[in-house]
This record gives C-alpha cells, structure tokens and sequence, in this order.
C-alpha cells in the first residue's frame, strides 16, 4: 500500500470529521472509494494520533466538541477553488450571504502557509468576472430569509406574482431549498393555497415575512424533488443541423440539455435531455429553422409549425389593418 496515500486519505477524513456534525460511512465510503474495513482502519489510526472520535450511534462518527485544529495543508488545486469561489461570492446578490462567506474566509486564509498566501494573492488577477449577479428585483436579503426559514423550520408568508397576474397573491409556504437554474434563483416549498409542492421564483416574490408557525408536515431534502421532477419530466430530442452553421447553437444550446453531437459531413447531429417545457425548444429552435430539422420527436414539427403558422398570420393580419388605413 502507498503510505502516502492513505497518510493523504486519512488527513481528508480528519478535515471532513472537522467540516461537519456527523460524517457517515457509506458517504466515506463513496468519497473515498475504500471498503467499510479501511475506514474503520484509517478511524482507529485518527484516534491513536490523539483525535477524539465520537461513534454517533445510528448516525455516524464525529469529532468530539470542542476539538479542533487548524487546516495547515491546502493543495494548489484546493487554493484555486478557494479564489474562485471568492470571485464568485463578490458578486453575489445577497449581502449578509455575501458577508458571512468573506468572514470564514479570512478564517481559512489565517491557516494558511506563507508560500500559499502568496500563491492566493498571485492568482486573484488570474480570474475575472464582468458581470454582478444580481438582480434588482430581488427583495433584499431574501436568500437570507428564506433560509432562516428552512433552519428554523418556520412557515413563510410570501406575496407572489405569476407571470400571467397583475396583482400579488398571499401564500404561506413551508420552504424546503432554494436553487440556481437557467439565470434565476428559485424557492422550492409546499404551498398551503395548492396543498403541493410549488417552484417560485424569488424575482418574483413581492413581499417575505417568517412566521412563528411551525411546518406542518416533515419534507424530504430537496435533491429528492429536483432528481425526481427532472427525470419525470424531461425529453429527449434529436436535431439535425447543416455543418456551416453548426456553430451558431453552440451559446444557448446548454440551456436545453445538451449531452453530446455527432460530426458527419454535411450536417451535426445534436442530442438533447431538456428539462425545459419543450414548447420553449422548439421556440428556441424556430430562429434556425432554415438550416436545421427536429428529428426526435416528430410531433414536435407540429408545434413548430403551429407557431409559425401564427406568426405569419399575425404579421399579415397587421399588414391588412395598415392598408386599410392607408
């Protein structure tokens, strides 16, 4: 065995008993890619090197409270990632979010070595990001709030606006996780109105008050919904498009899914897993129309034409109202 290694794995297993409350073994298991008996080694050599290694009965294993030691070896890959998420959080729309990252930063970077605080400060010019992510219809702290919310398990108060509404409605929400998708942050939450679990978009949420309410029902963790949604509702497309102008889908084609391309003479065939409402490709796909073809599904050429056909009389039924006035 490379002692190395383990001397690295073990050390990795220290600093993420130290990261977290309770740390299991399957996830040490899957992190590590070890058996179940390697783990209970490299625990045994933590606790003979001095660490107070607690057995959480039914949960996993933790470091005893109070214990604790400060990082010392960060890896030039791990330094990077750290700079980028700074740059990253900079920009963040929320300010307490936004604050508190920056104060356990500074945190981090105390345990630094001399040789990697200048490597940090060396590589901040390296990486650059031109535009704030921000948005100025976002309520102020609603991040915050929201998970606050989700921590504290206490329902919110929320008036939304629907795209297709004028006026707000009152909601009251039991929050589960919020997420990034498609330039937009979103809430995922029971809402009591439909007795169903509801995406918000937070843009659109007018208004955000915490009640003193507790949630009603226990909810599974968020990722559960979003892998099952996804997968339920997600369509598979195949496109075909003449090879010259292959390139002009490349910005946008990411948002609907893209998994791969097949480079042929003439034309690129592109696939397609998109989670979107498939009325939004196929909107997507009309501004290419005239050098690229919907394969798979077919009975998506009928929506295509559909909305063109709509356009078109749209357009000639505006240029007969202006002949008529003329």
């Amino acid at each position: 065995m490379d002692i190395t290694k383990r001397f690295d794995r073990i050390l990795q297993i220290f600093f993420l008993l130290q990261s977290k409350s309770v740390v299991t073994t399957d996830e040490l298991q899957k992190r590590f890619e070890i058996s179940l008996r390697t783990i209970y080694r490299d625990l045994k050599a933590l606790e003979m090197a001095g660490i107070p290694i607690v057995n959480e009965s039914g949960s996993g294993y933790s470091i005893m409270e109070g214990f604790r030691l400060q990082p010392s070896r960060f890896s030039q890959e791990e330094i990077l990632s750290l700079m980028v998420a700074e740059k990253v959080m900079q920009k963040h729309e929320t300010e307490l979010v936004k604050r508190h990252f920056e104060a356990a930063l500074i945190k981090i970077k105390s345990s630094f070595q001399v040789h990697q605080k200048r490597d940090f400060l060396h590589l901040e010019d390296t990486i650059h990001l031109k535009n704030n992510l921000t948005s100025n219809d976002y309520l102020p702290n609603i991040i915050d709030v929201l998970l606050n919310s989700i921590l504290k398990k206490k329902i919110t108060h929320i008036d939304y606006l629907k795209i297709s509404d004028v006026h707000a409605v009152g909601r009251s929400v039991e929050s589960i996780g919020i997420f990034y998708e498609h330039g937009f942050w979103y809430l995922l939450a029971y809402c009591h109105l439909r007795k169903d679990y509801r995406n918000f978009r937070l843009d659109r949420i007018k208004k955000v008050l915490v009640l003193e309410e507790n949630f009603t029902i226990s909810h599974p963790p968020i990722h559960e919904f979003r892998n099952k949604g996804m997968s339920e509702t997600r369509t598979k497309i195949e496109i075909r498009v003449d090879r010259k102008y292959a390139n002009f889908l490349y910005w946008d084609r990411q948002i609907f899914g893209f998994t791969g391309e097949e480079i042929l003479e003439d034309f690129v065939l592109m696939y397609f897993d998109c989670s979107l409402p498939v009325v939004s490709f196929v909107r997507w796909f009309i501004k290419f129309v005239d050098i690229a073809e919907i394969i798979e599904p077919a009975h998506l050429n009928n929506e295509l034409v559909e909305i063109m056909e709509s356009g078109l009389k749209r357009i000639k039924d505006k240029d007969a109202v202006s002949c008529n006035k003329q």
